[in-house]
């Protein structure tokens, strides 16, 4: 466990298997969506209309959803507790044609601008837990100056494709953004930032 997969959410999207942006024969990295358990504090859900693409139902996050993006599960479970985190949700947004992609976007809320970027902090120094391995793109623009990742695919593999993970905070929320699929294109990246940054 620990590399989030997309699994039979991207089967449901776009009836395919081919969409891997993990390494080969590991799982895809896109979240499915995970139910939340307990009480949240309440986060407006992702608009349906914040990205392109069909959007999927919002999902409510608590700390067990979200410590499954770690390989130490456990330490991440630490890690948010210690933060203060009080809550999450999410919103998958599918396209299939132009190039098949799927976003999963997020928005965490913590008691503390303080918890927000530890566990931001945290989320940087572990990109590759979420998309497999990770490299800082210097070029694109990130809201309020966070930062993006984007696993490059195996040539060796022809079925995977690049993704993308960016983040960033604002006070005491986090938000980030994971973009997956053959139409996963770093040209698209920043429009897609600025929509998300815009509607949450």
């Amino acid at each position: 466990m620990g590399r989030r997969t997309v699994g039979s959410a991207l089967v449901a999207a776009f009836s395919m298997t081919t969409l891997v942006v993990a390494a080969c024969g590991s799982e895809p990295p896109v979240s499915e969506p995970a139910g939340a358990t307990g009480a949240l504090g309440a986060l407006e859900p992702i608009p349906a209309t914040a990205l392109p693409g069909a959007p999927a139902d919002p999902v409510e996050l608590d700390a067990a959803a979200i410590s499954v993006d770690a390989v130490d599960i456990a330490g991440l479970a630490t890690l948010l507790d210690d933060a203060g985190f009080v809550g999450g949700t999410q919103r998958q947004f599918s396209r299939a044609r132009s190039g098949r992609r799927l976003i999963l976007a997020r928005v965490l809320s913590f008691e503390t601008p303080r918890g927000a970027a530890r566990y931001l902090e945290w989320l940087t120094g572990h990109a590759d837990d979420v998309i497999g391995d990770a490299t800082p793109n210097a070029v694109v623009q990130v809201p309020n100056d966070g930062v993006v990742f984007v696993h490059e695919p195996d040539p060796c593999c022809h079925n995977e494709t690049r993704s993308f993970l960016a983040m960033w905070h604002d006070g005491s929320t986090v938000v980030t953004i994971e973009i997956a699929g053959e139409g996963a294109r770093e040209s698209d990246v920043p429009d897609l930032l600025s929509q998300l940054d815009e509607a949450v």
